[in-house]
């Protein structure tokens, strides 16, 4: 999918892209088409009339904030944000789903979420909403060194090697 929809065609690398899934319903609006269906993975273990009701379809084209706000076992706040975009390819999938691209999203995956015990669930807002996110988790008390963003190219992350 990314040699042939989005290599050459965006600036974005592979490690940039990753497919976010929605696990809940998405309103229709976000979505670029939608079919009304069950939900194939609760289906597995309930009674598919019990997941009836789900829109499926591929998540709209367009700017996104994907965050994060969590409390660690010790009590401390920690988040993320980074702003990326949805990007206009088709899964070929189900649920409610889209290609994510979020620039240096390898780096930040690597060096934040997984070094700091993210799970892989977070978050997203549909825009550029990463300055009022900022000031809100500044606000609710999250040290400004704990909240984790996409590091642009070129600016190293404390424990990234510097010749790697």
């Amino acid at each position: 999918m990314y040699n042939s929809e989005i290599k050459g065609k965006t600036n974005y690398t592979l490690t940039d892209t990753f497919m976010g899934f929605h696990c809940g319903n998405t309103c229709s609006k976000k979505l670029a088409f939608c079919e009304m269906k069950y939900q194939k993975i609760m289906a597995r273990s309930l009674p598919i009339e019990v997941t009836n009701g789900t829109l499926e379809g591929d998540i709209a084209p367009g700017p996104i904030t994907f965050y994060r706000l969590q409390s660690t076992s010790d009590n401390i706040l920690r988040a993320y944000i980074a702003q990326g975009e949805v990007l206009p390819v088709a899964t070929r999938s189900f649920g409610s789903i889209g290609v994510f691209a979020i620039p240096e999203m390898g780096r930040f995956y690597r060096h934040w979420l997984i070094e700091k015990g993210f799970p892989h669930h977070g978050a997203v807002a549909f825009g550029h909403f990463g300055k009022a996110l900022f000031e809100v988790f500044k606000y609710i008390g999250v040290d400004v060194s704990e909240i984790g963003y996409n590091q642009p190219k070129g600016v190293r992350y404390p424990t990234e090697n510097p010749w790697a």
